[in-house]
């Protein structure tokens, strides 16, 4: 198994990376030759020179060390090293279809901590097949079937929405973007609903301000979702933010 890779770059640790982001880094010259660097189950960071190949360069004194992992770091603290992919600092880890469902399950509620592209797209793949095995079932068995459809959609509604959290927390974003929308919800949906009540109990079609309100909220919902969406589909910060 490839190790990750920890960097200091202007003082602070970067990472965690493969090797072969750390090969390209330094073709790339941001990391050299006594880039200090570290890696699980070492003591101490140590130049690059000594696990990575360098063109012949002068010495040069060892920089100060930068903070980040201590001497005998725990495993949990690296992405990656942690099944369940929640409350790791660093970059989220990528996950495959399988691992992504069993990790959403995992933190069936979790809400701290970060969750990769992968990790979030792969789950909500998941959902939309479950959705498609419940209405088959909805239409062969009919009222049972419903039933099943109903349970699975709750039995996945609180991981969809702890996993969309820590998504947008991998990208340096409060989950509150989701929170805040779904409490906003409830007192334009009363606003709307006392409009409409109020226009019904009149023996009228809704007025002129209550149409305006409707399409008002119609298009803020467009806005919202279309942010929501960019923010999802966005690479995670790299290296550790404040979730994690």
């Amino acid at each position: 198994m490839a190790k990750a890779w920890h960097y200091a770059w202007a003082g602070k640790s970067e990472g965690p990376v493969e090797d072969l982001a750390i090969r390209d880094l330094i073709r790339a010259g941001r990391i050299k030759a006594d880039t200090l660097v570290w890696a699980e189950g070492m003591a101490d960071w140590e130049r690059a020179d000594r696990h990575f190949a360098f063109a012949p360069q002068p010495l040069a004194a060892m920089p100060p060390l930068p903070p980040g992992p201590p001497a005998m770091p725990s495993t949990a603290r690296f992405a990656g090293a942690s099944s369940r992919g929640a409350g790791v600092s660093g970059a989220a880890p990528a996950r495959s279809f399988g691992e992504a469902v069993k990790v959403c399950f995992q933190n069936y509620a979790t809400f701290r901590g970060r969750a990769s592209r992968s990790e979030y797209w792969w789950f909500f793949l998941f959902c939309i097949l479950l959705g498609f095995v419940g209405g088959f079932l909805e239409a062969a068995m009919g009222r049972d079937g419903a039933v099943l459809s109903g349970l699975a959609s709750l039995a996945t509604f609180l991981p969809s929405l702890s996993v969309t959290v820590r998504r947008l927390h991998d990208t340096g974003r409060s989950g509150w973007w989701i929170g805040g929308f779904y409490l906003a919800l409830l007192p334009v949906g009363l606003g709307i609903g006392l409009l409409a009540a109020a226009a019904e109990a009149a023996g009228g079609a809704p007025d002129a301000t209550a149409l305006g309100l409707l399409g008002l909220v119609s298009l803020l919902i467009l806005g919202y979702g279309i942010a929501i969406f960019v923010f999802l589909c966005s690479r995670g910060t790299p290296g550790p933010n404040r979730f994690g």
